[in-house]
């Protein structure tokens, strides 16, 4: 049992910067109010937040903390496999090494949840899994074994496949396969569920899936692309988000008219690719301004995980709110991949997932003073 004193609670649902108490039992939040009687609950631990700014933890949506390890180049790095382009049975859960150092760093820097996957050589790589960033194994941490499906267009899998002479080669090729497989999958699907089954197909019975409404993470910088992304998503009725989207600030005033979810980032950092050339932190203010629904994400490795906040908070100078910038790495982006009934916001029963902050936090200076997963003091400046 654990009491929390003197918050300065945004809560990311109805309370903004409140003074208030948190009651902690076995890992939820038991209680959030006023002066809470420690005397109510026997043996409670009591930490004072000194009135410092309290949040929820921040929740990292797209990544590939622990499948790319944090210092190691061809041995820790398992995100893509180029030997087929589509590629959905695999899993990330059966690459996440636990004892990655991006994963302390992640959690050092208030990062709580991540959701984690395969990277974006392959049309088609496989599944992300959500998880906790403090834990010995990887049943310790994981809250979704397979959360959403990888989907990539644009200049990766070209790069991957080209100088292998097969397809794809060009951005058709790769919208194509994908278009194949989602065809077969959806045919797969309706024969899996008459009484004569198909003959059993891996790849098709992991992404018969998407039809029964599991998330797919189409992956797509250029504005091209994201329509492209939007398209594919809209031809099969899919439950999805458009994640990266570099040139999405680019055509904002187009997606205004699709009822589709972005996670964008990184938006900082270098230029060096084609494909990201536009990149700019000045993207999450305009989609703000044109009511665009989204979330932020560093894409690990793409911006370093210790660089979650430092990205925001440029945003925030490029114009971004500050409550938007704060709900859009909490409660947005936990919203976006399915967990918002357990995390991305300080409610009663939810996981306790808390940073305790040493100032503003859209501030370049602040950090996380405590943070908590699930209930559990995990770091303690």
């Amino acid at each position: 049992m654990l009491i929390i004193k003197r918050c300065n609670l945004i809560n990311m649902a109805d309370i903004y910067e409140e003074t208030m108490d948190l009651a902690i039992k076995d890992g939820k939040i038991l209680e959030v109010s006023q002066n809470i009687d420690p005397s109510k609950y026997n043996n409670a631990e009591i930490i004072d937040a000194n009135n410092d700014f309290i949040t929820p933890g921040i929740v990292e949506p797209h990544c590939q903390l622990g499948v790319n390890e944090q210092i190691y180049r061809f041995e820790g790095n398992d995100a893509n496999e180029t030997t087929d382009p589509i590629l959905p049975q695999l899993r990330a859960i059966d690459a996440i090494n636990p004892a990655d150092e991006g994963i302390q760093v992640a959690r050092e820097s208030g990062v709580t949840t991540v959701v984690s996957g395969p990277g974006e050589s392959n049309p088609i790589g496989g599944t992300f899994a959500a998880f906790k960033t403090y834990g010995t194994t990887i049943g310790d941490m994981i809250i979704e074994d397979e959360i959403a499906f990888k989907v990539t267009l644009g200049n990766a899998p070209k790069n991957a496949y080209a100088s292998k002479g097969t397809a794809p080669r060009t951005r058709m090729a790769t919208a194509a396969l994908i278009r194949e497989s989602f065809l077969k999958a959806k045919e797969y699907h309706r024969q899996y569920h008459t009484d004569k089954k198909p003959k059993f197909d891996m790849k098709l019975h992991s992404l018969m899936r998407i039809f029964d409404g599991m998330l797919v993470k189409f992956t797509a910088h250029q504005a091209y692309d994201i329509v492209t992304s939007i398209r594919l998503g809209q031809e099969f009725n899919l439950n999805y988000t458009v994640d990266k989207c570099s040139e999405a600030y680019l055509i904002a005033d187009e997606l205004k008219q699709f009822d589709t979810r972005f996670i964008i980032g990184p938006a900082y950092g270098g230029k060096r690719e084609h494909e990201i050339r536009n990149r700019d932190t000045i993207i999450a203010s305009i989609m703000e301004k044109s009511d665009l629904d989204f979330s932020i994400s560093t894409g690990h490795p793409g911006v370093d995980i210790s660089m979650t906040m430092i990205q925001t908070i440029m945003m925030h100078k490029k114009g971004l709110s500050r409550e938007r910038a704060l709900e859009a790495m909490t409660i947005d982006a936990a919203r976006m991949v399915g967990l918002e009934d357990r995390v991305g916001s300080i409610e009663v029963g939810k996981d306790a997932d808390i940073i305790i902050w040493d100032g503003e936090p859209l501030d370049y200076y602040t950090s996380p003073r405590v943070v908590l997963i699930d209930g559990n003091v995990v770091y303690n400046k």
